[in-house]
């Protein structure tokens, strides 16, 4: 961008967003995503802010033992993409288990999960986080994660558990505060992002863009 090209933003930018996350068993992992589907699991639609309309609902709860996501996606789905994930129709989650609003960066209490519609290559979820050298620890084994995915005419779902030895710092018993963002992805057509939308900044690599969740029982 020159000196002479004007700085756009959406008006996602203006605001710092705080919300509540309620507790959920996370098993068993078969009725997890109707359980989810509750409206007080579902996450605010900030698609008005961020300039775009929404196609997926994201729903999410948490556990000592990890964190669940749940999205119906109301669109056909049509192929999935690996290891540039964002090719095809994909969620990608960005959380921070301190929710540290001070980094620009992403320190080691930051993940970047990924959840495919189906499996490719033997990848259907994993971790893809981008560190800095000093801040830098091996990504979660993808076998750890648990996945559910259904194929209908006109959409799909998708529910994911994330266990807590998956997250480096995830503690609700000592810090009851979590940054969450996302960026589900589709092969035709604008995605959908929650508190930052990518032509204006990396988000997965800015957990200082990412909204604050109190985890609520």
């Amino acid at each position: 961008m020159d000196e002479e090209t004007p700085l756009i933003l959406t008006p996602v930018n203006f605001f710092q967003f705080a919300f509540e996350l309620h507790k959920i068993d996370l098993q068993p992992l078969a009725s997890l995503g109707k359980r989810l589907s509750h409206p007080k699991y579902r996450l605010p639609d900030l698609s008005g802010l961020c300039a775009e309309e929404a196609f997926a609902e994201i729903y999410m709860g948490w556990a000592e033992q990890g964190l669940a996501i749940h999205v119906l996606c109301n669109e056909t789905f049509n192929r999935v993409s690996y290891p540039d994930v964002t090719r095809g129709d994909s969620l990608e989650l960005f959380l921070d288990t301190r929710d540290v609003k001070t980094s620009g960066y992403n320190t080691r209490y930051c993940h970047h999960f990924y959840c495919l519609p189906e499996s490719i290559e033997g990848h259907q979820a994993g971790e893809i986080t981008h560190f800095r050298t000093e801040d830098a620890h091996e990504w979660c084994n993808h076998e750890d994660l648990e996945v559910k995915a259904s194929k209908h005419s006109g959409s799909y779902s998708l529910t994911l558990i994330i266990p807590s030895h998956c997250m480096t710092g995830y503690d609700p018993e000592n810090f009851n505060r979590i940054g969450i963002s996302y960026r589900v992805n589709r092969t035709v057509g604008p995605q959908q992002h929650f508190s930052a939308v990518s032509e204006e900044f990396q988000i997965e690599q800015q957990p200082s863009l990412w909204a604050s969740f109190k985890l609520i029982p």
